[in-house]
Order: C-alpha cells, then sequence, then structure tokens
C-alpha cells in the first residue's frame, strides 16, 4: 500500500512543480503579487508587522512571514518562485494528509484512491502553481480534521494540543478557518470519556490553538482592531455588501450551484465531480439513516457547515473550495466502494484480496473509531472494553472497514475516473510549455507597432504591451458607471487611439452579462467585436490545454449575443467547449489577448 502511495506523491509533485515559472516572473496573479509584495518588505531586523506594510491586508500574517523566511534563507532566489514552489509543498502535504485521514475513515484502499483523486484534481493543481492563502489554508484545515478526529478516537492528549495548534496555524492562515471550531468541539463532545476529560482536553486544544495563532500573528493581536477592520471589510466584500469590478463577475451567479458547475466543468472534471458531490450526499444520506461513527461525525462537522457558508457566498472564487474537495475526494472513495459491492465485480475483487492485492493491512485499536465486524455490533460506537481505549474493536482479519475496498479499485467507474482526472491534468500542466500570453503579446507588438503610437488598454486589467515606455498608453474607464461622464472619456481616448488591445476577458466577459447595470458597456463590445468602431483585429494570443490534437477550450461570450472576432476563434483539429468559466480559472495563467487596430492604418 505503501508503495502506491509513494506513486501517488511523486506524480502529485511532477504535476505541481514542473511549470512553476508559468508566467516568465510577471506575477499575473493579483493575489499572489499583493502577498509576494508584503513578504518582501518583512525586514527581521525593523518589525514583522503586514499591517504596517499593508494597511488593508485582511489575510492571515503567517503566509509572508513564511515567505520572508525562506527568501531570507535563499535570498538570490526570485521571491515569486519561492512563494510558488511552498505552494506547491502545501499541497502535496494535502494529498498526504487526504490519504492520512480518509485511511482512518474508510480504511487504507480508500486512502490511496482518495489521495490519487487529489492528486490529478486540476483545481489543485492549478493552485499550487499560485502562492495565495487558500494552499496553505487546505493543508491547515485538513490536519485540525485529522488530530480532531484521532482526538474523538482516542482521547489522547497530545491529539488534543496537535488539533488545536493546526487549527490555531489554519486561523493564523485565513479568518474562514474559525469555523474549525465546528469539528473540534465536536471531536471534544464526541469524547469516550468523562466530562472531566473532556474539560480537560477543551482547555488543551484551546491552548493550542491561542499560542500558535499568537506565535504566527502577533500583530493581529497586538493591533486587532485593525486587524479586526480588514477582515470584516473582506466579509462585506465576500457577502456582496461591497461593490468592487473584479467580483461583479459573480453577479447573477446562482448560489451551491455555480461551484458546483465549476468544479465540475473544470476543477474536478465531470466523473469526478459528480462522484465526489454525490459521495458528499451519500455520507450525509447515511448519517440520516443510522447514526455515524464518531470520525464520521468529526468530518461532517466540517463539510457541511462550510459548503453551506462558501456556496452562499456571493463571491465564489472556486478557490474557496480548496478546503473541502480532499473531503469530497474521501466521500467519493467511499461510494465508489459502496457502489462495488453491488456489482458482480465483487467476485474479482474478493478473488485480488485473497492473493492479496489491494487488501487492507488489519488496523490497530483507536485508528479511526472504525466499526466492529462482530456479530451484534453495527455502528462503531461500541462500549469501551478492556485494552481498547476509543470504543471500536479491532478489525478482525481478512475484514477491512465494511466498505469492501477491493472491489472499488477492481470497478471499472473507478478506473475510468482516474485515467480521465490523469489527462485532464496532462492537458492541463502542458500550458506551461508555452509563453504566457502576455509575454507574446507584448513581443508581438514591439516588433510590429512603433513607438509614439497611442494604445487604449482597459482599466483593472494588465497594461501590454508590459513595457509601455516609448508608446503613449491610456486607460478606458470600462468598470465605471454608465454615465455621460465615462462615455465622454471612452469616446475622447477611441478617437485617439491606434490601438485597442484587450488583455483578457475580465471586462467584456461580466459587463456585458449585466446590461441593467452597463447598457451603454453591452453594446460596446458587440460593435467593438463586429468591427463597428472604427478598428479591426489584427492579432490574437492564447494556449489552451492540449492533449495532442485535443484542446479544452472555454466560451466567455456565451449567451452574450456576440462573439469573439473571427481571428480570435480557436481554430484546432478537435476542440472540447467546457462552457463559461470562472474568470479566476482562466485570466491568470491562459488569458486571451486581443489586439485591435483602426481600420486604414498602415502599421
Amino acid at each position: 500500500m505503501y508503495i502506491g502511495l509513494t506513486i501517488v506523491l511523486l506524480l502529485a509533485a511532477a504535476l505541481r512543480f514542473y511549470g512553476l515559472n508559468w508566467d516568465g516572473g510577471l506575477g499575473a496573479h493579483p493575489d499572489e503579487r499583493y502577498v509576494v509584495g508584503v513578504a518582501e518588505n518583512v525586514r527581521w531586523s525593523d518589525g514583522l508587522n503586514p499591517l504596517d506594510i499593508a494597511p488593508g491586508f485582511a489575510y492571515g500574517h503567517l503566509p509572508p512571514y513564511l515567505l520572508a523566511l525562506l527568501v531570507g534563507l535563499v535570498p538570490r532566489v526570485d521571491p515569486l518562485l519561492v512563494g510558488r514552489a511552498l505552494s506547491a509543498l502545501f499541497d502535496l502535504g494535502t494529498v498526504a494528509l487526504t490519504f492520512a485521514l480518509a485511511r482512518r475513515l474508510y480504511g487504507e484502499s480508500a486512502g490511496l484512491l482518495a489521495s490519487a483523486f487529489v492528486a490529478l484534481m486540476v483545481v489543485h493543481v492549478q493552485q499550487a502553481h499560485f502562492f495565495t492563502v487558500d494552499t496553505p489554508l487546505a493543508f491547515f484545515a485538513l490536519g485540525t480534521l485529522l488530530f480532531s478526529v484521532r482526538l474523538a478516537c482516542c482521547g489522547r492528549s497530545l491529539d488534543a494540543w496537535l488539533a488545536g495548534a493546526w487549527a490555531g496555524l489554519a486561523l493564523g492562515t485565513k479568518f474562514s478557518a474559525a469555523l474549525l471550531v465546528l469539528p473540534l468541539g465536536a471531536a471534544h463532545a464526541l469524547l469516550p470519556r468523562g466530562s472531566a476529560v473532556r474539560r480537560r482536553r477543551g482547555v488543551q486544544s484551546g491552548m493550542g490553538l491561542l499560542v500558535a495563532f499568537a506565535l504566527t500573528n502577533p500583530f493581529a493581536l497586538i493591533q486587532f482592531p485593525a486587524f479586526w477592520r480588514n477582515v470584516a471589510e473582506q466579509a462585506a466584500l465576500a457577502r456582496g455588501v461591497l461593490d468592487v469590478p473584479y467580483t461583479r463577475q459573480f453577479h447573477g451567479t446562482c448560489p451551491y450551484l455555480y461551484p458546483v458547475i465549476q468544479q465540475l466543468r473544470w476543477g474536478m472534471g465531470w466523473p469526478l465531480g459528480l462522484v465526489a458531490f454525490g459521495g458528499l450526499a451519500y455520507a450525509i444520506w447515511q448519517a440520516v439513516r443510522k447514526p455515524p461513527r464518531r470520525a464520521e461525525w468529526v468530518v461532517l462537522t466540517w463539510t457541511v457547515p462550510y459548503f453551506a457558508f462558501v456556496g452562499a457566498l456571493y463571491v465564489k472564487y472556486p478557490r474557496y473550495l480548496l478546503p473541502l474537495t480532499p473531503l469530497l475526494a474521501v466521500y467519493a472513495a467511499r461510494m465508489l466502494f459502496a457502489l462495488a459491492r453491488e456489482k458482480p465485480v465483487r467476485r474479482l475483487g474478493r478473488s485480488l484480496q485473497a492473493k492479496g492485492v489491494f487488501a487492507d493491512r488489519e488496523l490497530p485499536a483507536c485508528h479511526g473509531c472504525l466499526p466492529s465486524l462482530q456479530k451484534g455490533h453495527s455502528d462503531g460506537a461500541q462500549p469501551l472494553q478492556k485494552g481498547h481505549s476509543d470504543g471500536a474493536q479491532p478489525l478482525q482479519k481478512g475484514h477491512s472497514d465494511g466498505a469492501q475496498p477491493s472491489h472499488g479499485w477492481s470497478s471499472f467507474p473507478t478506473y475510468a475516473i482516474l485515467i480521465y482526472s490523469f489527462l485532464h491534468c496532462l492537458a492541463f500542466v502542458s500550458l506551461y510549455r508555452q509563453p504566457h500570453p502576455w509575454l507574446t503579446a507584448s513581443r508581438w507588438f514591439y516588433d510590429h507597432v512603433p513607438q509614439g503610437t497611442l494604445v487604449a488598454v482597459e482599466q483593472w486589467d494588465h497594461p501590454l504591451p508590459l513595457d509601455g515606455t516609448g508608446y503613449d498608453v491610456r486607460e478606458l474607464p470600462i468598470f465605471d458607471e454608465d454615465t455621460p461622464g465615462k462615455w465622454a472619456a471612452m469616446e475622447e481616448t477611441l478617437a485617439q487611439a491606434d490601438y485597442v488591445v484587450i488583455a483578457s476577458r475580465r471586462a467584456y466577459a461580466t459587463l456585458a452579462r449585466w446590461p441593467e447595470r452597463y447598457p451603454r458597456t453591452s453594446h460596446y463590445y458587440r460593435l467593438l467585436f463586429e468591427g463597428k468602431l472604427g478598428f479591426e483585429p489584427v492579432a490574437c494570443f492564447e494556449r489552451y490545454p492540449r492533449l495532442g490534437p485535443l484542446a479544452l477550450v472555454d466560451d466567455p461570450t456565451a449567451r452574450l449575443g456576440f462573439s469573439l472576432p473571427a481571428p480570435c476563434q480557436p481554430e484546432l483539429p478537435i476542440g472540447l467547449v467546457l462552457g463559461r468559466l470562472d474568470e479566476s480559472f482562466v485570466v491568470y495563467d491562459h488569458p486571451l489577448v486581443v489586439i485591435l487596430r483602426r481600420a486604414g492604418t498602415g502599421f
């Protein structure tokens, strides 16, 4: 089994560390630039306060501290690349923790399958290439769940301290980790001991949390009013109370449905995504039918409330689900095993298990509150017996956890999901073999457009060309409200511009979907792309995920009533259209750049 885990971890590492310099050092991800910029300005001799460096910094202080420490150890390496390597390491750790947690819940084979699912999830591979706080948050949240499960099953003092400490590190990464008090509380409530032990373990977990948070976020406590003000502002933004241009893409998106669809289209892919969310529904249904085991209760008290909270937000960045997707992988593995029990392949599974293939080893008592398979016991909450501390009997020889993992491994759907996920990942990482579109578009500009040319670029997007020295670059206030003042400024710039450069889909794929608020802007893009404003497309730059002749293509103009200019339509041997993807899946590592020139200009 550990040979299989080693293979999974090596594959996960290869996918996560390949192409870390995917943008040539541009820092194309704005959140990444922000966190790295804070870390670069941390000075160990002059103080470590991120609130002085960036007064509005609302994330936990642990990520910039870690990056600043590593940059100090390897000073001649680009901090951006160091941060991405750190993010890849955190996500690799998440793969390993997925195995450990699933192993305690449903056995070793389930652990191996769940870790393989996480290793091959495109959302994890993509986010591991960005140094944002969500990747370490997922790592620390999963560690908290693992030690909370151990605490609920065994009641040991060490597990109480570790569960609290991991929760403190998660809270020190991002404040949304505050929901970890639910599984922590559940673990203490489910302790198979007396009330005195529960109180003692509760104090230990609380102390572990406070110490870990205080050590990693001292200035959040010293300047708590400023820190809390930043957190409250970010919470208001996430709820849609504050209106900013970069969250307007979520106007009209459906709570819960939107993040699920995005995971199905891109983050997990349809096969794994359907089984993962189906597995969550199956776990909830099973919990309603009969009382879950203690370990399952602990995990459910995080999974269900966290999804209920994140799915209801106005701002629905897919990366917000990273602390949840490993658990969805666990539930996917569990459901595949359950489904396989009902199929004829069980005979093959028994044969393989008899030969020692995919067989779970006998697990010790207090391992994961696994249910006893003895006659008369079915819920795993057995009374304490001499020699056992968690009320769960050791597994009998030849039995796993009641989930029949060998059947899942030998079932066709399991192999099909793994193969599809692997090919999906290969297609995605193929992006990194090509230069970033902003680099290629800028090089084209330097070669074809003389200096002194007036270039119109869009507000809230990356100005191109990257080195605008020698060009007259002016900004179109495209995200401003559709007022006469806005359109006077737009028309003045467009009347003088020789080129219009659209660096990504940020504006047209968002504002044209809001005709009630942006009626003239929607009409503007339709006319611009149809060549009716005096500009014609002369160059487009992209890099689609590819697997041989197959390319994965998103459709940013879906249901807008207009399409991209003809030169920007993908001409591919085989194109699989994924539909409209969340812009954060596209605009950082493979945006589509459109360059339009004034018609009749001889440049």
